[in-house]
């Protein structure tokens, strides 16, 4: 781990608490944090700050920070933003340890809201004193009873201590988890509402909880990272620590302009480049706060599933099918119990039913709901499955007796357990809570819980293999960025790798194409190259199938005036062999400026922003990790010789792309390469058939290296060992 954080302890358990612009009002956003603090017993000190006041809340104020004459920790500011630098001034002085600033008109507001924020922070750095917001909600400790917010999610609901987390950019998402929580009865760890980020941001936040040990799961809402080595290192520490991350990531839009220079680009928006980051290292997203609660009761109840296989357990044939449905679709498997299991709950049935699975005990247990209880405890261990769902919809006036059954059979039972019950009784759905068994309102809502929960077990695993990771950091956004040609970009990919190339011959005149042709094989391919047309086919700079000297000249004249009537700069024409195009490929490699350097791997050609099919994953990269994203493909199939198709050797692609992102990585005046397509020919080969690059220029004016148009581009262009494959 590389990054530096921020360490939370005096923010979250602070032996004493001074609150600026204390309020005797508590419904005002000075008094809430006293009136929760005072309701619940916080042990520490309280020091309301009010100049106009001697009591506040019953508690003796006190007109400035100074003019406490004892020790303080932290300081919770809720005054006017004009007040906001002098108070921190005064507070740094006087030996305050953290701040919590609720008051907004800052970096969100205007530029000199801005350049005061700015200040702030640095004046908290270079004291060396914690910061959270401005403009947050402000942050919460469970156990400690410190409650450094005026969120009105404390309103209506008591604290309830347990292992979830949250951390949050957005103060009122915050406020919305912690009522949802509350209303669910899910104990809460610490809560964190990181506002402006002007000191303590999410990152920060997050290595707090992974090293927190009253925190079992993280959850959070996050708009967007400053310091992507540091969120991935923190998200690294907690899913190493066994802390499974939840997260809701808002902004789904793609990048702007600069996305249109590459299908990479297009491919790599923001959020795919998230949502790669979170693949790659084990979080896992959600897209509701709903959501998140719901695995959340499943995860901190329940033991994790250690396999797919599930039992299914009914009082209605049709939601046992629906059931069944729900769980094939995401992943599970339904398979019939063993001899033993399957005996014992037959003796339990009514004549009239099997012990298939989905098991379906019939509505004949509203009449009779001894049956129930027999059918659960028959089903003992069921060693062939890993978890259980149980359905139930309605049946109030014997719902206590289900409950118990429930309690009875599986509350200690070691297995994963998720109960469905459509219109249970509150009374009930507690009761079951309160025995580890969560109820979930439909199927829909269950199954997505277990799919989910079921992702942190591959988490820690691949945070286990990232273990020592030298990750590359990013670079500033480039100044300029300079896009080169296929002739170009070939360069670096020859000297990088062993990636093969079409035999081609690079020509600047229509008499140096007809007198070196005659070492290429026909047909042939004519090419355009310049940097200002970057997908030549789509503005008539590729010419397919020419089989004879005449069309050659003629093809190769027309490009010439095509970029004397355009004025394109122009690197020169160029002359490739065909090959058999079986499928395509798309690889580009690209830079992040939040996480780094990464690599794109999707099914390629002209339609690759059609129908996307990609997946991408930050550098350094093994051979190994670039051939699971190969597999990780829908079409990948068709690369391994799907239905008689060609079959390409996927294990020796991928390591010649991880050698090139690695080569790639470490050279920081490439901000992009494409290869567009990689194509899989019939006989087996993976041959580049095209691609660009981009450069960053640092300075205005710089100029690039051309090769000049005369006799000596016109070499013939071969890869350093290409060879039949």
């Amino acid at each position: 781990m590389s990054a530096t954080f921020k360490t939370l302890d005096v923010l979250l358990n602070p032996c004493s608490i001074a609150v600026v612009g204390a309020s005797s009002n508590p419904m005002k956003v000075g008094g809430r944090p006293i009136a929760y603090m005072k309701k619940l017993g916080y042990a520490g000190k309280l020091y309301p700050i009010n100049p106009k006041a001697e009591i506040v809340q019953g508690l003796k104020a006190y007109p400035s920070i100074s003019a406490i004459g004892a020790p303080v920790d932290l300081a919770i500011v809720a005054a006017a933003a004009a007040a906001v630098e002098d108070i921190l001034r005064e507070g740094i002085a006087a030996g305050i340890k953290a701040f919590v600033v609720f008051s907004s008109g800052f970096g969100e507001y205007s530029s000199e809201g801005s350049a005061v924020q700015a200040r702030l922070g640095q004046m908290c750095h270079d004291a060396g004193v914690l910061l959270l917001g401005p403009n947050c909600l402000g942050a919460i400790n469970i156990r400690n009873h410190v409650i450094a917010s005026f969120t009105t999610a404390m309103e209506d609901h008591d604290l309830i201590e347990g292992g979830f987390g949250f951390v949050s950019q957005s103060g009122a998402l915050g406020a919305y988890w912690l009522d949802m929580v509350f209303q669910r009865g899910i104990g809460v760890s610490s809560w964190i509402a990181t506002g402006n980020e002007a000191g303590v941001d999410v990152s920060d936040a997050i290595h707090h909880l992974a090293n927190d040990p009253d925190t079992r799961l993280i959850g959070g809402y996050i708009e967007d990272i400053k310091d992507g080595p540091a969120f991935r290192d923190a998200a690294l520490a907690a899913i190493s620590a066994g802390k499974p991350i939840v997260l809701i990531k808002s902004g789904r839009s793609q990048t702007g302009a600069a996305a249109a220079a590459s299908h990479t680009g297009a491919l790599a928006g923001e959020d795919a480049r998230y949502q790669a980051l979170f693949d790659q290292i084990g979080i896992v997203r959600v897209n509701s706060l709903s959501e998140m609660v719901a695995v959340a009761r499943l995860i901190l109840m329940q033991p994790p599933a250690s396999g797919p296989n599930v039992g299914v357990i009914s009082v209605s044939g049709g939601a046992g099918v629906m059931l069944a449905d729900d769980l094939d679709e995401a992943g599970f498997s339904v398979p019939p119990f063993d001899d033993d299991t399957r005996a014992r709950v037959n003796d339990a049935l009514p004549g009239f039913v099997s012990a298939n699975n989905p098991l379906d005990v019939t509505g004949s247990v509203a009449g009779d709901s001894g049956i129930f209880s027999r059918v659960l405890d028959a089903l003992g261990s069921a060693p062939d499955h890993d978890s259980f769902v149980l359905f139930i919809g309605l049946m109030v006036s014997i719902s206590r007796d289900l409950s118990d059954s429930l309690v009875r059979a599986f509350a200690n039972r070691g297995k994963q357990v998720a109960v469905v019950w459509i219109g249970a009784p509150a009374e009930v759905v507690r009761e079951l809570e309160s025995h580890g068994l969560p109820v979930f309102a439909d199927i829909p809502e269950a199954v997505q819980a277990m799919k989910t929960a079921r992702q942190f077990s591959a988490a820690l695993e691949k945070a286990q293999q990232l273990e020592g990771t030298r990750w590359h950091a990013p670079l500033p956004i480039a100044d300029r960025l300079e896009t080169r040609s296929e002739i170009r970009a070939q360069d670096f990919i020859r000297t990088h790798s062993d990636l093969a190339f079409p035999e081609q011959l690079l020509v600047g005149t229509v008499d140096e194409a007809v007198e070196g042709v005659t070492t290429l094989s026909t047909p042939l391919v004519v090419k355009l190259q310049s940097p200002d047309m970057p997908h030549k086919s789509d503005h008539g700079g590729v010419r397919l199938g020419i089989a004879d000297p005449d069309t050659l000249k003629s093809t190769v004249q027309d490009m010439l005036e095509i970029a004397d009537k355009t004025r394109l700069r122009l690197d020169g024409i160029l002359i490739q062999e065909m090959s058999s195009v079986a499928q395509e490929l798309i690889v580009g490699f690209k830079r992040d400026p939040v996480f780094g350097p990464l690599l794109l791997i999707g099914r390629g050609g002209v339609e690759v922003e059609l129908r996307p099919d990609s997946k991408m994953a930050y550098l350094p990269l093994t051979g190994d990790a670039v051939l699971s994203m190969l597999r990780g493909l829908a079409t990948a199939p068709l690369f391994e010789g799907y239905r008689g198709g060609a079959r390409g050797d996927l294990k020796a692609l991928a390591q010649t792309l991880a050698d090139l992102g690695n080569a790639f990585a470490a050279e920081p005046s490439i901000e992009e390469i494409e290869i567009n397509p990689l194509a899989l020919t019939r006989d087996g080969r993976f041959v580049a058939l095209d691609a660009l690059s981009q450069h960053r220029l640092a300075q205005e004016g710089q100029a690039s290296e051309r090769p000049p148009r005369d006799a000596q581009g016109a070499e013939r262009q071969k890869s350093p060992g290409l060879q039949e494959l």
